[in-house]
């Protein structure tokens, strides 16, 4: 049981001090944004035309108006209160984007520590 906590501790410690960590976190939170964009993106397009996914809740002069919306917050209108992309599309988005960010900006600052520490240490050295 000793070598299990001792291993965990090490672990623990040294693994979040490392930028390679957490530059495979922004990674994997970038794959799972894009992810999560596609599906926000695709909703709707089910091999039929919009007018038949919207079925009866299909107005054509509304949609009409909001093909040029931008491309965040994804939205695929049938009409003013029928939207085809999920509602759990758009926080998700936003919050795997932000911990990316987060993610690469600890890289940076884990890579530059660790930059000046070696320099320091090649300094000690000589």
């Amino acid at each position: 049981m000793d070598v299990i906590q001792m291993v965990w501790n090490e672990g623990r410690g040294t693994l979040w001090s490392r930028a390679v960590w957490w530059l495979m976190l922004s990674i994997l939170t970038a794959v799972l944004t894009a992810v999560a964009y596609a599906a926000g993106a695709f909703a709707g397009w089910g091999g039929m035309d919009i007018g038949e996914t919207c079925g009866d809740s299909y107005d054509d002069a509304f949609r009409a108006k909001h093909l040029n919306d931008p491309l965040f917050p994804l939205h695929n209108w049938c009409n003013a209160d029928h939207d085809l992309v999920p509602s759990w599309v758009n926080p998700t988005v936003a919050g795997l984007a932000s911990l990316c960010a987060v993610c690469l900006v600890m890289t940076m600052v884990l890579g530059v520590a660790r930059g000046i520490h070696k320099k320091k240490q090649r300094e000690l050295k000589v």
